[in-house]
């Protein structure tokens, strides 16, 4: 056939009148099971596609929450685990209800949830995934939002921190510290993780424009948790100048950085300063309390659900790329006294 399909090609191959076939898409209750097989059989046969419908909130009952396999995404993380906490609080305020799927993009295997037609949209929460597992997802005609990826050229919206500018402010934080000039230090951990990338470039940035240079014997790259931030502390205290103030670019790896620090029977601090980044529950809690950078990460979940409703009830909408902000939160790690 040439062009495209239209449903009333669809209702004359079943059989059907045009209304009965419109109802077997739109999952009317009403329709037998014998009409719907017939239509949905058509539909395969001349390749039909129906269009989406643009659904008030009230119409939406399931939405898909898909992590990658990653540790990083375990709801055993703390970052990852108010993230979650977030969508499914804005999904419970409005009667939907979130399938959390595990998914692994090198399978090739799509989510269930979107092979079954069970949701109306995704979130996404993942480093990077690849762009062609992606357009999979996109051309199945399911909606979605990235959560902490980078931009990809795809009818998709972003929502993510202001991670660069969080870097920044760590970079000036830790050169203004007491004591100055500090001798500055970085853990920061994959390439492929893209806020992170861009929380090291903020923090390399800070301290260019100060002038001062960071020696690449003082960086160090870990897997974000805290037995990295150990190791990659620990070497960075065994050189023979090493450095007196350290951004760790979250707080698992600082709370490694930290123990290590003590291990060694040195002060935090007035022998080494530590931050972190994202502030989870723990950070105000570690010895001594834990200067960081403060993510939200409940309203990153809440917002990526708000903006998967209005691309559902708005298919044409220009796509979006939402910063969130983030701020400094001084604590003793930095410091020496606890002051939000």
């Amino acid at each position: 056939m040439t062009g495209r399909t239209t449903l009333r090609q669809v209702a004359e191959r079943a059989g059907v009148a045009i209304g009965t076939a419109s109802a077997v898409f739109a999952d009317k209750s009403w329709v037998s099971e014998q009409v719907r097989t017939a239509v949905r059989a058509a539909a395969e046969e001349l390749g039909y596609q129906p269009r989406p419908r643009r659904p008030e909130h009230g119409d939406v009952t399931d939405l898909g929450f898909l992590a990658t396999v990653d540790e990083t995404f375990s709801v055993a993380n703390p970052y990852f685990a108010r993230v979650l906490h977030g969508a499914q609080q804005a999904c419970a305020e409005r009667g939907i209800a979130l399938h959390y799927e595990v998914v692994d993009p090198d399978s090739g295997r799509l989510p269930l949830c979107v092979q079954r037609r069970q949701v109306s949209g995704v979130l996404v929460l993942g480093h990077d995934i690849d762009r062609a597992y992606l357009e999979r997802v996109v051309e199945r005609r399911v909606p979605c939002v990235l959560l902490e990826h980078a931009p990809v050229d795809l009818p998709v919206d972003h929502v993510r921190h202001d991670d660069e500018r969080g870097g920044h402010l760590a970079g000036r934080h830790l050169l203004a510290l007491p004591g100055t000039p500090r001798t500055p230090g970085l853990i920061t951990g994959e390439a492929k993780v893209s806020p992170v990338g861009d929380r090291t470039r903020g923090f390399r940035r800070a301290l260019e424009e100060a002038g001062v240079t960071l020696d690449p014997a003082h960086v160090r790259s870990g897997t974000l948790d805290v037995a990295s931030g150990m190791r990659c502390m620990n070497e960075l205290l065994a050189l023979p100048d090493p450095p007196s103030a350290v951004f760790c670019a979250n707080d698992e790896t600082a709370f490694g950085a930290l123990e290590a620090v003590r291990a060694r029977g040195l002060r935090v601090p007035e022998d080494i300063a530590v931050m972190g980044y994202d502030d989870v529950p723990q950070a105000e809690h570690t010895d001594p309390p834990l200067t960081t950078i403060a993510t939200g990460k409940e309203l990153i979940g809440t917002q990526a659900v708000w903006h998967l409703l209005e691309r559902l009830r708005h298919p044409d909408l220009v796509t979006r790329d939402t910063r969130l902000g983030v701020r400094l939160v001084e604590r003793a790690s930095t410091t020496g006294t606890a002051s939000c």
